[in-house]
């Protein structure tokens, strides 16, 4: 089991598909499933769960409600009688299922947004052969995809609907909410209030009374009542009315959790084997899946024969004798294709995204210096390990903001695509549209455009503020205070006067003339040198 892989890693489709691990043994299940079973009158559809607590699967969700609370999801088709499962869904989420679909919402493939009554119409339709008319299915769904839109949309296509459904989704009738302040304090078991639609009278909804209220969708359902039974407090088991589609619910509802328990209750190999890799987790859980299909397969042969019904147990050990008598002509290899390669000949770039060569060096030692260099945003992406750096010191000005620049390598890595023969500048700007639409890394985070660091940001703008100062403002700040410093202690000193008087005239008051009362009055008056100055 060390060695075992499903699907290359190098592929495009392994960026974008969260269980691309997975995904040739996913395909082929389905092409088997559906191949190996007819289409049955009615179908039952929910979510299942593969367990799997592993944080390096990226297909992890958290179910409350469910045995196993932590795994992968999937969406199950399953045969309401027989719990034969007809196609499953790996669940990547919604901007995966939106992007499969073109790019858009799942409105293009039911018209309620929510992706679970989306998931509901993409799996009939891979599921169901095509529309004739006179012909009809059924579908049993649970609250979480009921909805008003997916009925209609599914009558359209000729498939009835039934399942309990959620009082605030669109289009529900308000009238039929029984809210705790205004609803009787006793109401009988088996009362039921119904609500039809008078745009369509096949759609109707319907209040009826267990112990607390339930609420049912159903699309060409029978009104009748019927009886189901009930226990009561003291042991006692009573009769109380139904309606006709509240039991079929309860009848076609559970296909899929009759699958599930055949699956992980006792004979898994999923839970009987542990991994550190999640996705060879999930390929047994697969396993299982496609075992208790032949097991369901193996069991209604024995009805139709007029057999006992087969027991799990002893169809184990006839699959072990059956694979155990394989041999190598047994099984044929599939090799998958790797995908779109890239194209031999790329758009050309704009003449504003070429690149450019760093212009700052960096002293590394006396009489030594060099451009600094920066790992590639092409190759961070595409990188396959830890550490693995591709340093540049080109970039692209037109990409960048301002110090934070697109770095790119001008050469073809052929392990970043399958066949690759463009360099990482025509990648980014071809391939990615301008890095609009990089895909996601391969390990770690995504790509970070960042700045100048501290230090050299600190250098740059002292650099800025030296270059922004004027010349003559030194001579200024060195004049000035020569005026205060020479005329304050001129009090008694008849030649420190002699020396500063020029420096007062040619400085303060250059347009007066040479006149002894201007000269001679800052050195006889014996007030502060300041005042002096501004009296002159």
């Amino acid at each position: 089991m060390q060695n075992l892989h499903f699907t290359n890693n190098t592929d495009e489709r392994a960026e974008t598909d969260r269980a691309w691990k997975v995904r040739s043994v996913v395909d082929t299940l389905q092409e088997t499933f559906v191949s190996g079973y007819m289409v049955p009158p009615v179908l039952s559809f929910d979510e299942a769960m593969i367990p799997s607590r592993s944080r390096h699967n990226i297909t992890r969700q958290f179910m409350k409600d469910k045995p196993h609370k932590w795994g992968t999801k999937l969406f199950m088709t399953c045969c309401a009688e027989t719990a034969y499962c007809l196609r499953i869904e790996i669940f990547c989420g919604t901007n995966q299922h939106s992007d499969e679909l073109g790019g858009v919402s799942p409105t293009q493939v039911s018209v309620d947004p929510n992706s679970g009554p989306a998931a509901v119409m993409r799996n009939l339709q891979k599921v169901l052969p095509p529309q004739q008319d006179g012909t009809y299915h059924a579908v049993a769904t649970d609250r979480f995809y009921t909805s008003v839109q997916l009925a209609l949309q599914l009558l359209a296509r000729n498939v009835y609907l039934v399942g309990t459904i959620q009082t605030n989704k669109k289009g529900f009738p308000p009238a039929l909410i029984a809210k705790e302040a205004s609803r009787p304090a006793d109401v009988p078991r088996g009362t039921a209030t119904i609500a039809v639609a008078k745009c369509c009278p096949l759609l109707q909804v319907m209040q009826w009374w267990d112990r607390l209220p339930v609420y049912l969708l159903s699309t060409g359902a029978s009104t009748a009542v019927e009886t189901c039974g009930r226990h009561v407090p003291g042991g006692r088991r009573v009769t109380i009315p139904c309606p006709s589609a509240m039991r079929d619910y309860h009848r076609w509802m559970g296909g899929v959790d009759i699958h599930d328990q055949l699956r992980l209750q006792r004979y898994s190999l999923q839970l009987s084997v542990r991994f550190r890799k999640y996705y060879k987790t999930i390929f047994l859980g697969l396993v299982d899946m496609a075992m208790v299909n032949a097991y369901i397969v193996y069991r209604e042969a024995h009805k139709q024969q007029g057999k006992p019904p087969a027991d799990h147990a002893a169809f184990l050990e006839v699959l072990q004798a059956q694979l155990l008598q394989t041999t190598g002509a047994v099984y044929i290899q599939h090799i998958l294709s790797p995908g779109p390669a890239t194209p031999t000949h790329a758009t050309p770039i704009a003449a504003a995204h070429k690149l450019s060569e760093l212009p700052e060096w960096v002293q590394v030692r006396e009489g030594i210096r060099k451009r600094p260099q920066h790992q590639c945003k092409v190759c961070s992406i595409r990188k396959t390990k830890v550490g693995q750096r591709s340093a540049t010191r080109f970039y692209c000005e037109a990409c960048s903001n301002g110090n934070k620049r697109v770095y790119l390598c001008d050469r073809v890595r052929p392990g970043h695509y399958v066949n690759n023969n463009m360099t990482c500048h025509q990648i980014w700007h071809v391939k990615w549209m301008n890095g609009e639409e990089r895909p996601r890394p391969r390990i770690g985070r995504d790509i970070q455009m960042r700045g100048l660091g501290k230090k050299r940001r600190r250098r740059e703008d002292a650099e800025t503020n030296e270059d922004s100062v004027p010349e003559e403002a030194p001579a200024e700040e060195e004049t000035a205070p020569a005026v205060q410093e020479e005329t304050a202690p001129a009090v008694g000193d008849a030649q420190a006067v002699e020396e500063t008087a020029p420096v007062v005239q040619e400085e303060t008051v250059p347009a007066v003339d040479d006149s002894p009362v201007e000269v001679e009055a800052p050195a006889t008056t014996a007030l502060d040198g300041e005042e002096r100055v501004n009296s002159v």
